[in-house]
């Protein structure tokens, strides 16, 4: 589309306008987006992941899930928690055999 130079200032408050509204989306997304995150304690933590209290303590005191330490107590991201758990997950048999077929490609694509 072409436009006259008569139009231009009309076009560019156009432009303007939606940018400030895309910014303001942005801005929004953002602050919710920092809200969402929700720390719990020890107790809480326990529940989600279904573990006893001192198998917890246990666990971070190994490193082995994530924890945020603050003077003497310990705080928990409910997010990074359900994330350490997906993570954890096991291949089912056709994941694995996919896994298989791709690598035998890839290994016939470098033979010469």
């Amino acid at each position: 589309m072409e436009y006259t130079f008569d139009q231009m200032p009309n076009i560019l408050k156009r432009i303007e306008e939606r940018l400030d509204s895309i910014e303001n989306i942005l801005l929004d997304r953002i602050q919710k987006e920092s809200n969402d995150i929700e720390f719990i304690g020890a107790k809480e933590a326990c529940k989600i992941l279904k573990l006893s209290l001192p198998t917890l303590y246990s666990k971070v005191c190994l490193r082995e899930i994530p924890f945020y330490k603050k003077g003497n107590r310990l705080h928990f991201s409910k997010v990074e928690l359900l994330e350490w758990i997906q993570e954890g997950k096991e291949k089912s048999l056709n994941e694995l055999h996919e896994n298989g077929k791709d690598f035998l490609k890839k290994m016939e694509k470098k033979r010469w």
